[in-house]
């Protein structure tokens, strides 16, 4: 059975992004400005700060990624091919 809030979800979730794309086009800035919201700029420092902390979180992400790929690899004494091609791809 269909739901009638699907119709509903699609037309919320397309209006969503309609004010951004508006002032976007007409040259204003974005809903999300820093100077809108009265706060400063950040400095530079700041900024490279926020992008150290992207990388390091992104390096975690990495690394949780494949330490979860390596845990899905068990090594047993008889292995279909996909088992073994698969262990292949994940320990390259």
């Amino acid at each position: 059975m269909r739901s009638i809030f699907t119709p509903c979800l699609l037309v919320a979730a397309s209006l969503m992004f309609l004010p951004a794309a508006g002032a976007q086009e007409a040259g204003g800035a974005p809903a999300t400005d820093n100077a809108a919201a009265g706060q400063p700029a950040p400095s530079r420092e700041e900024l490279a700060e926020a992008k150290r902390l992207a990388r390091a979180e992104q390096a975690r992400e990495q690394e949780k990624e494949r330490l979860e790929r390596e845990r899905e690899c068990v090594i047993k004494p008889v292995m279909t091919n996909a088992e073994i091609a698969h262990c292949k791809k994940v320990w390259r």
